[in-house]
């Protein structure tokens, strides 16, 4: 039974970044994908981000038994820049299983997301998931000039570096999930983005629907439903740019499409996310928003002291 939870585990240590669940799947493997070419790679200034300073609080429950088994959180945090310039929004999520979950479930997972605070795309991304007797570290930079990212993983003490190919608007899932937020998605309409977390290429396709209810323990709230597909792959290298035309990488696809989650966005301004149900190899898991808030720079500053 606790192999079973450890490999519930990520998707549920990972829901605190809304998405980044490695449900299990046995859907058998797809072909290889042509390479598609683009006349540029070109970066979008999106303005100023929106969510600086937001606090997000989850619940998780475990559907079939109706019980409570995680707290996940998501904080934003402020523009920032290093030593060299780089400019930066922090984004963090984190998620620890319940007293009685933890005898034999234990859980405490780090999520942290860099965005660049134009075009609000990745920079760099780094997950730590300790489930149990798994202990695993994953640190992605993201060159969307090259389209490439570099991944170094850490797991009993062995570290293994290695650049990846990855199509063009690769991002992490915690930056593609906010910037998700920002768009007017459009009822029956289907939308398809690229994520990459340091171990697979994920072709995200949201299937948009109707407005529904949905409760929470701060309320209902009026929220747009999505249902959640998602493709596993991995890039074939090498890839390159002849004469300015940028060739995304050829994918083999080693999980077929498959159906992930369904979530609920709130309609109101920001589209809060308020609910996502995702499928595991045990089950199926509930995430409820229990509060949203609002934490200005200086008491941020204040708790990470």
């Amino acid at each position: 039974m606790k192999r079973r939870w450890i490999g519930a585990g990520l998707s549920i240590g990972l829901l605190c970044a809304m998405l980044c669940g490695c449900a299990t799947t046995s859907q058998k493997p797809g072909t290889m994908d042509e390479a598609s070419q683009s006349t540029g790679v070109r970066r979008v200034d999106r303005g100023t981000f929106p969510f600086m300073g937001e606090r997000l609080t989850f619940d998780v429950r475990h559907v079939a038994t109706k019980s409570s088994v995680a707290d996940a959180v998501a904080q934003v945090g402020y523009e920032s820049a290093m030593a060299d310039g780089t400019r930066y929004i922090p984004i963090w999520g984190t998620a620890s299983s319940k007293s009685i979950v933890r005898l034999f479930a234990r859980i405490d997972d780090r999520a942290e997301v860099y965005i660049d605070p134009s075009t609000w795309e990745s920079v760099y991304s780094y997950k730590h998931l300790n489930e149990n007797d798994r202990d695993r570290e994953y640190a992605v930079w993201f060159w969307p000039e090259d389209l490439q990212a570099s991944v170094e993983r850490t797991q009993k003490g062995r570290v293994v570096k290695r650049d990846y190919s990855v199509p063009n608007g690769s991002m992490d899932t915690v930056a593609w999930v906010f910037l998700v937020r920002t768009f007017d998605l459009q009822k029956d309409r289907e939308y398809t983005w690229y994520t990459f977390d340091g171990w697979t290429i994920n072709r995200i396709t949201l299937k948009v629907g109707g407005v529904e209810d949905v409760w929470t323990p701060g309320g209902f709230y009026a929220a747009r439903k999505f249902e959640i597909w998602r493709e596993r792959s991995d890039a074939i290298t090498p890839h390159g740019a002849l004469s300015g035309v940028y060739i995304d990488p050829e994918r083999h696809v080693t999980v077929d499409t498959y159906h992930l989650a369904t979530g609920w966005l709130a309609e109101a301004p920001g589209h809060v996310p308020v609910r996502l149900v995702i499928q595991t190899g045990i089950g199926e898991f509930d995430l409820i928003l229990k509060s949203v808030e609002h934490v200005d720079k200086e008491a941020l500053a204040a708790l990470q002291e």
